[in-house]
């Protein structure tokens, strides 16, 4: 059984928040620069999800960092932080005990009143941070497999995907993104595509990030950590593909499995049920653009016209 922690004193709390603004202070400082604004920006890219706070914490700290998660989440990913390596702490929302929510029902439950959700620092760790756990474990690959979409047989569908975008409000820019095949900025409600890949491949980057913004803004979102959210993404987009006959199956079927087979029969099925609904949503354009939808596609258009934006 744990033992229950030390309560600490006035004095070590004091030294705690001092530590902690220093902590945010030296962040903030790394922007005056030019280079270090232009490495925030693409920190930023990296943690599209993450607080503008937290972004700059990570980059302060571990300027490498591409993917963090905490010690558990690692050791359920199959890999374990290797020892020596210095934790980044980043800001982590902590919401109202159960025993503050029932005490502030009981005293009336005055809405001025309600106990708000606090924030603490919490440690995490880098990709670079972590190495893999031995058998049995099955490390999870952090990253797709390299199996780039060639061809431009499919360019023309572009448009439709780019259409789906902008009812939702997001613009579609081609440029250069890095290492990443996208990226779907959902609060400027941006999505930017590789122009290194060829046509097929930014068609399907472009479905893949289209999936995150859908995401953000399904009616009846489950919750999704990191590897669910790409989960849905690299099942919607391998689902499109292959309603309008692109074969991708080199790079997502891998991924897809290596993901699906650590996750729970509660996960999958939100996952499932997510792809469904957002994957239809972006199948309805695409078969439109390519041709006239067969008998058998009609039943797929209603569904999909009946989903909301």
């Amino acid at each position: 059984m744990a033992k229950p922690r030390r309560a600490l004193t006035d004095q070590e709390r004091e030294q705690r928040r001092a530590e902690q603004r220093e902590l945010v202070r030296a962040s903030v400082e790394q922007l005056r620069s030019s280079d270090g604004w232009r490495s925030y920006l693409k920190a930023r890219a990296r943690f599209r999800s993450y607080s503008w706070r937290n972004v700059l914490l990570i980059y302060s700290q571990h300027p490498s960092a591409e993917r963090v998660a905490g010690f558990r989440a690692w050791l359920d990913l199959g890999y374990c932080p290797v020892k020596g390596s210095k934790a980044i702490r980043i800001w982590a929302r902590c919401a109202p005990s159960q025993r503050r929510l029932q005490a502030w029902r009981d005293a009336g439950a005055d809405p001025d009143d309600k106990p708000r959700a606090t924030y603490k620092l919490v440690s995490v760790f880098a990709q670079d941070q972590v190495g893999e756990l031995p058998p049995p474990a099955i490390p999870a690959p952090l990253q797709a497999p390299i199996a780039p979409v060639g061809g431009d047989s499919h360019e023309n569908l572009m448009a439709s995907v780019i259409g789906v975008a902008a009812q939702i409000g997001y613009t579609v820019q081609v440029g250069d993104t890095g290492r990443a095949d996208g990226i779907c900025n959902t609060q400027t409600h941006r999505i930017e595509i590789a122009e290194r890949l060829q046509a097929n491949g930014r068609l399907v980057a472009l479905i893949h990030e289209l999936a995150h913004a859908l995401v953000a803004i399904d009616t009846d979102p489950p919750s999704l950590d990191y590897a669910q959210g790409e989960l849905v993404a690299e099942s919607v987009a391998w689902c499109c593909a292959d309603t309008v006959g692109l074969d991708t199956s080199a790079n997502s079927i891998p991924y897809l499995a290596s993901w699906s087979e650590k996750a729970s029969l509660e996960v999958l099925e939100q996952t499932a049920a997510m792809t469904s609904r957002l994957a239809a949503r972006i199948e309805v354009a695409l078969l439109a653009e390519a041709s006239a939808p067969e008998p058998g596609d009609q039943q797929l258009v209603d569904a999909a016209q009946a989903v909301p934006i």
